[in-house]
């Protein structure tokens, strides 16, 4: 690269930015709310949000971005959303170090579980958090001033969101108690006229409403219904929806009928030919979500539309329905007290080895004993859904407890050995040797990033100085970007191995005091599974895979004390 004479211009002295000596695994949140999703043709929201961050992100060598997790047409007032819930996963199990959000009311606008997040959550855990709009990060408050701007901004955001629900829930039901609100959904059964002002019968699906009354009027169990439905291949509401375009993505998944469908069409009223509004509500300002209205405060208009189903038949079946109801509260009152005796303690800690699937857990009367005996079982939820997607993967409660509890002493065994171990090879010549080449490595990274530093420093003062022109500026600057982001990676990983080794070595190893703390332990109680167990996987032969808690500083453990002995 050829170099020109040093010039001397007076030049005003290059802002050098401080630089972080760790780097960041990022991540990029981006949300667009509900009332947002779809509406806009000329711009897509989602996509500048994401690269205004990719473009804030590309200008610092410190964040390094990893994954971009996206929820399109979610409400910011509720932070269970399936992205948000991938994105905090990955950030406890160390994936992500660094999240990065265009302005605030993307991350959220519930103030108070937003202000949790930024003021609780993240600090206790490390996370670096930029919103760059606000201009705020995290990592450079100080507590004072500034920080307190966060759950003002957080506070306008609700009040903000409040308002439009406010405006909206007001208006919906104007409209509906006028008459002029249309439903963007119609009930199976029913489509819109040519003219898309009157609701008249679907000649596909209208015949399966009356049949799926007909065969309730007759006794059919709503399994049997949808047994029936399947053999002649009746399109179910969720895949009718594909086929009429208003859902999109595969639909192969959606062809089965399930009893959620049934009775969501058993106890609809439009099919008497009545319009029913305000069933339920969902109103942000009044802080409810999804909340069941009572029937006596619904807005019926009677006589709409032409019915599918005549009054009678439908009452007869919802006091068929309310009887059936009144049985199994009889029953569930006389088996209340056997039934509190079979406590499922695995609640949500218990899955398919093979789907990933929760395991529902029964409790069954044994019909061959006389003393009325009853026994809890697992099964997996897939297997008992419709469709047969899994496996049982059957295992009794009695064997499962049985199994964790040996699973738990068998361990805590280990880690008394463990423990016994590690108090000779703490300080030992060994120990001390990995510490010193752990301190060497990170030191001359640190010195390497520095120079690199320097480098990158002079290679700026040479352009402003005309010494090198835009092209070759351009090209240096590459070449020296990416040995400072291999560098700053390389570092990154070095603190991190010395920071585990502490971890595995100290006399505070989480995972030996969790297991010395259990150690008597004799039977499986909930609190015993609370504080141990992270989860438990049932496999087909109903052989079950112990997931402990701190399972990771275990592993990490096993490894420094194979490390510190190879190096004595």
């Amino acid at each position: 690269m050829a170099r020109k004479s040093r010039k001397q211009i007076a030049v005003e002295e290059p802002v050098v930015e401080s630089v972080s000596s760790e780097v960041f695994s990022t991540a990029i949140y981006a949300r667009l709310s509900v009332e947002n999703s779809g509406k806009s043709e000329k711009v897509d929201v989602i996509a500048n949000q994401i690269e205004i961050c990719k473009s804030y992100i590309a200008e610092r060598p410190y964040l390094n971005l990893i994954d971009t997790y996206v929820d399109n047409g979610r409400t910011g007032t509720v932070f269970d959303r399936p992205e948000f819930n991938r994105l905090m996963n990955d950030i406890r199990t160390g994936r992500i170090k660094c999240l990065v959000v265009r302005d605030l009311s993307r991350f959220g606008r519930d103030y108070i579980e937003a202000g949790t997040y930024l003021e609780r959550v993240f600090p206790q855990i490390g996370l670096r958090f930029i919103a760059i709009k606000e201009n705020y990060d995290n990592f450079d408050t100080d507590g004072s001033g500034e920080s307190l701007i966060i759950p003002l901004q957080n506070m306008i955001n609700t009040l903000y969101s409040k308002d439009i629900s406010r405006k909206v829930s007001t208006a919906l039901k104007a409209q509906m108690e006028s008459g002029e609100f249309k439903k963007r959904n119609l009930p199976y059964g029913y489509r819109w006229d040519e003219e898309h002002s009157n609701m008249v019968f679907d000649e596909e699906t209208a015949p399966i409403v009356r049949k799926i009354f007909q065969w309730k009027i007759e006794g059919l169990s709503l399994p049997a219904i949808a047994d029936r439905l399947d053999a002649m291949n009746a399109p179910n509401p969720e895949f009718q929806k594909y086929q009429v375009g208003v859902r999109t993505g595969n639909a192969t998944a959606k062809k089965i009928w399930n009893k959620s469908s049934l009775t969501t069409i058993l106890d609809n009223p439009h099919y008497v030919g009545d319009t029913v509004l305000g069933r339920t509500l969902n109103a942000i300002y009044k802080g409810v979500k999804n909340q069941h209205i009572d029937r006596e405060e619904w807005i019926v208009f009677p006589n709409t539309h032409e019915a599918i189903i005549s009054r009678e038949d439908f009452q007869k079946v919802r006091e068929m329905r309310n009887a059936a109801a009144r049985t199994r509260v009889e029953k569930m009152e006389r088996t209340e007290e056997i039934r509190a005796t079979l406590v499922n303690l695995f609640e949500d800690r218990i899955v398919c080895a093979d789907c990933g699937r929760k395991l529902y857990f029964h409790r069954k009367r044994v019909d061959k004993r006389k003393d009325g005996a009853w026994y809890a079982f697992y099964e997996c939820s897939s297997s008992v859904k419709r469709g047969n997607l899994c496996t049982p993967h059957y295992t009794r409660q009695d064997k499962l407890e049985a199994d964790v509890l040996a699973a738990i002493q068998l361990q805590v065994k280990a880690a008394l050995n463990y423990d016994k171990l590690l108090a000779k090879l703490r300080n030992s010549e060994g120990e001390r040797s990995i510490r010193d080449q752990q301190n060497a490595l990170i030191t001359s990274l640190n010195l390497k990033l520095s120079g690199i530093s320097k480098k990158r420093t002079r290679l700026y003062e040479d352009f402003t100085e005309g010494i090198l022109d835009e092209e070759e500026y351009t090209f240096a600057k590459k070449a020296y970007d990416e040995q400072y982001a291999d560098l700053s990676r390389r570092l990154d990983e070095a603190v991190q191995r010395k920071v585990r080794f502490a971890e595995a070595m100290s006399e505070d190893n989480k995972w030996l005091t969790l297991m010395k703390s259990v150690s008597g332990t004799t039977m499986l109680s909930q609190e015993l599974v609370d504080e141990s167990v992270e989860l438990v996987k049932v496999h087909e032969d109903g052989s079950i895979e112990l997931v402990m808690k701190y399972g990771d500083i275990y592993a990490l453990t096993v490894q420094s004390i194979k490390e510190v002995q190879e190096a004595m």
